[in-house]
């Protein structure tokens, strides 16, 4: 069974994720700015990103959907760790 985390954002939030596994970050509506390992990623409507495991930034409006890349779905457990660095601006 697959699993996937989905996250909604309004205009002026930030939201910081630990990636443990590598893994797909989808964007479902609105448009989407991420960091992650030094790279800067702009996603709008319908379209992917595959991310390394590390801390990732995100900030945008609309709904977003992370999942694991298929080689790492065998190991499912542990695969994303939720800080408590959610701010509004």
């Amino acid at each position: 069974m697959a699993h996937s985390l989905r996250l909604e954002l309004a205009d002026g939030e930030l939201l910081v994720l630990q990636l443990s596994r590598r893994c797909q970050l989808f964007a479902r509506s609105g448009s989407h700015w991420l960091t992650i390992d030094g790279r800067d990623i702009c996603l709008h409507d319908g379209e992917s990103a595959d991310l390394p495991a590390g801390k990732l930034l995100l900030e945008g409006r609309g709904q977003l959907e992370v999942r694991l890349c298929a080689d790492q779905a065998a190991t499912q457990h542990a695969w994303l760790r939720l800080g408590s660095h959610y701010q509004t601006v």
